[in-house]
């Protein structure tokens, strides 16, 4: 599927979804299952619209089927700008969060045009984050956005191009601020809740998670709410309800209203198959997987696709759709740490290192490729390269995850201990406390090294 929702295409909320990835002990991912399209580049305002990358189809206020072809290059919103409202460019879902996400695609933007002294350097700023995003480039995308955020703090654009480059890179926190931003901004625009509602379902070690997946199932009906014809929104529902452990027909209801409005959304029927294996209805459950495979024609639904895959176990299935994802976008940082885990867990250490460290290379304030890689390490008893690994997640980590990392700095602590090396198992197990201090047990095993 490819839509876009506000600043969003589907394709791009595709990719964020895509841009769930997991650490070693948790999966970033949904554990119900995640998208991986990220949200679209924010596209500048001109007064003559810029030819899409992909085919384009006829302007529809509704979600238009997915198109057949695409050039496989993460597409950018095209618009043009009238008194109110943007003109849409439909496109096919590409690659791409929280950034999640995840479609068809429709490009929307949304925002108040720019007016006073600043408004080129404005749209030059955004244009050039769309590009350096388009890139892989994330540092220069950044820094651009957040130019252009100083220029224009209420043009929303900047907000949604911020939020997206935080979700492509799995950076939820950061992501959630930006998106909740663009709901105060925009709180009419649909594509602001859905990317809320897909940040809040991400498995953050956070301690009130009955509380985000309460709201996020409340910002997806807020979604739909606005609009009643969105796909993406009632998929998120569907997650949402997921992650609250109601697996009922209400839930089913989501995923098959879902289809129903875009007969080809691959992740909705990939949900579906997860959905009807957890209720024991097997044949339904590999015919709708049938149905996700079939209709991953791009990178953002591979990747989503895959993912709920390996939410399931399924880490062969899932390889082959990342595999055929990077032929194509090579540098997807999502695709390659999620490549990484599942090589990781069949054992394949040569290739996995070699994939993780290009996610890192790609996206170097992104935790989750290091911490993937000190698991990585620490399976293969290289325990000094499993440390470095994870001090530099420690420069990268966010609030919500020093938990999940100071898990990891006990992990290799334990084996230090175990190699009767107590001077190291001593040091990580500190680093560990300083992490997470709530944690008795480390204390305990602190004093009981000799």
């Amino acid at each position: 599927m490819s839509k876009v929702f506000g600043k969003f295409s589907n394709s791009g909320f595709l990719l964020i979804l895509a841009g769930l990835i997991f650490s070693p002990t948790y999966v970033y991912a949904q554990d119900l299952g995640s998208s991986s399209g990220i949200f679209r580049s924010p596209k500048t305002a001109s007064t003559k619209p810029i030819k899409p990358k992909t085919n384009s189809t006829k302007v529809r206020k509704t979600t238009p089927k997915p198109i057949a072809k695409t050039n496989n290059k993460p597409a950018r919103n095209t618009t043009k700008r009238t008194n109110r409202r943007e003109t849409v460019s439909a496109t096919k879902p590409q690659t791409a969060v929280i950034n999640p996400q995840p479609q068809s695609n429709i490009v929307i933007t949304v925002g108040n045009p720019t007016s006073g002294n600043f408004d080129e350097l404005f749209e030059q700023s955004v244009e050039e984050g769309n590009t350096a995003r388009d890139e892989r480039n994330y540092l220069k995308a950044e820094a651009a956005y957040r130019r252009a955020q100083n220029l224009k703090s209420n043009d929303s654009r900047a907000v949604y191009g911020l939020g997206n480059i935080y979700a492509d890179q799995q950076r939820w926190e950061e992501a959630e601020r930006a998106y909740r931003q663009a709901i105060l901004l925009e709180p009419n625009e649909a594509g602001a809740y859905i990317a809320l509602s897909y940040v809040l379902t991400q498995p953050i070690a956070a301690e009130n998670l009955s509380e985000r997946y309460t709201e996020a199932e409340k910002t997806a009906r807020k979604a739909i709410q606005i609009d009643p014809n969105n796909a993406f929104a009632y998929d998120q529902l569907g997650v949402a309800l997921e992650l609250r452990g109601i697996i009922s027909a209400e839930t089913q209801n989501a995923y098959r209203k879902a289809v129903q409005i875009e007969p080809e959304f691959a992740l909705a029927y990939a949900h579906l198959g997860r959905l009807m294996r957890r209720n024991g209805k097997t044949n339904e459950s590999v015919e709708a997987y049938r149905k996700a495979i079939q209709f991953s024609s791009d990178v953002p639904t591979m990747i989503l696709v895959a993912d709920v895959m390996q939410s399931e176990q399924k880490y062969f299935e899932s390889e082959q759709l990342l595999r055929r994802a990077l032929t194509i976008d090579a540098k997807n940082p999502t695709a390659l740490n999620m490549l990484g885990r599942a090589l990781t867990t069949r054992n394949e250490f040569a290739e996995a290192e070699k994939v993780l460290k290009k996610a890192a290379e790609v996206s170097p304030n992104s935790f989750v490729s290091y911490t993937l890689l000190g698991s990585l390490y620490l399976r293969r008893a290289r325990l000094d390269d499993a440390e470095k690994s994870l001090n530099k997640a420690l420069t990268v980590v966010s609030q919500n995850e020093r938990k999940r990392l100071a898990q990891e700095f006990e992990s290799v602590g334990d084996a230090f201990k175990k190699a009767g090396k107590p001077a190291d198992a001593k040091r990580l197990y500190r680093q560990a406390i300083a992490l997470d201090g709530t944690k008795t047990n480390l204390t305990e095993k602190l004093a009981k090294v000799q």
